[in-house]
């Protein structure tokens, strides 16, 4: 009988880890690391809390003046002087353009099961405008002219691009993404393409697209086990691969050295 007992204990605490780890992965936690790019908190002012250089790069761990929290991390040629002008949180524009600021590769990070790595990272991939069901078909296409109105719904869409990169076991392995893609008449971003490898073995087979909310009506889209079509900015077609993910773990290792470097792994923002 107390055999039974502790197995059935043992089962339990088993299924409540296995829910939580679910609750974290890919297909949940991205509305929580979305929320921070949507509405970031630009009120308060960012501040380096350390720097280390990384073969001939600077690695830079960011949070909130005052508070010693990680949650911004930059990887850069020069070392960033003043992470609060250099790093634009919302959009600028500059006649009518959209302007990222002086440092563009940057992204929020996450250490989702609080081990002391990051494990979850959100990258700035340049910025456009967003179509929704407010902008008519007639918009101008790419070439045609804006008048002033149009300009005004161009400027009034356009938002940073974020893409979100997961390693949902914690190996340290880069194995889903939600990744933008664009509209072949506009280069405007039309959807959101969630591919990840479910058995982590760098073979995608859970693929799919959204336009509006994560949780919204899922898209199908065709695909084989090492590529999904999608098109970026300023190309025809392009194929997300296994190349993706291991290039966005070379970063996920290069900002896991500079905070194993800064002694700063009990400082990681975790997302709640």
């Amino acid at each position: 009988m107390k055999k039974f007992l502790y197995l059935m204990l043992f089962m339990t605490v088993l299924n409540l880890c296995s829910e939580a780890k679910d609750q974290n992965d890919l297909l949940h936690f991205y509305s929580i690391a979305d929320s921070l790019t949507e509405y970031p908190e630009i009120n308060k002012p960012l501040v380096v809390i350390c720097h280390k250089k990384i073969d001939k790069l600077w690695v830079s761990l960011i949070g909130y003046k005052g508070e010693k929290k990680i949650f911004i991390a930059a990887i850069t040629n020069e070392k960033i002087q003043n992470a609060n002008k250099e790093i634009y949180r919302i959009l600028d524009f500059y006649e009518g353009n959209p302007v990222l600021g002086k440092v563009t590769t940057w992204g929020y990070i996450y250490d989702r099961n609080k081990d002391g790595k990051v494990d979850y990272m959100s990258l700035v991939d340049g910025a456009a405008p967003f179509l929704d069901d407010r902008v008519p078909e007639s918009y101008p296409v790419r070439g045609q002219k804006l008048n002033k109105l149009d300009l005004e719904m161009y400027v009034n869409k356009c938002k940073i691009i974020f893409n979100h990169w997961s390693d949902d076991n914690y190996d340290e392995n880069i194995d889903g993404v939600v990744h933008v893609d664009v509209d072949p008449l506009r280069d405007w971003v039309k959807r959101k393409i969630f591919a990840r490898c479910t058995k982590f073995n760098n073979i995608f087979d859970d693929v799919w697209s959204f336009k509006k909310k994560i949780s919204s009506e899922r898209e199908k889209i065709d695909f084989t086990g090492i590529k999904i079509p999608y098109r970026p900015f300023g190309k025809i077609s392009d194929f997300i691969t296994k190349q993706n993910l291991q290039y966005q773990t070379n970063v996920l290792s290069l900002i896991n050295r500079g905070i194993k470097m800064c002694e700063a792994e009990k400082i990681i923002y975790s997302g709640n």
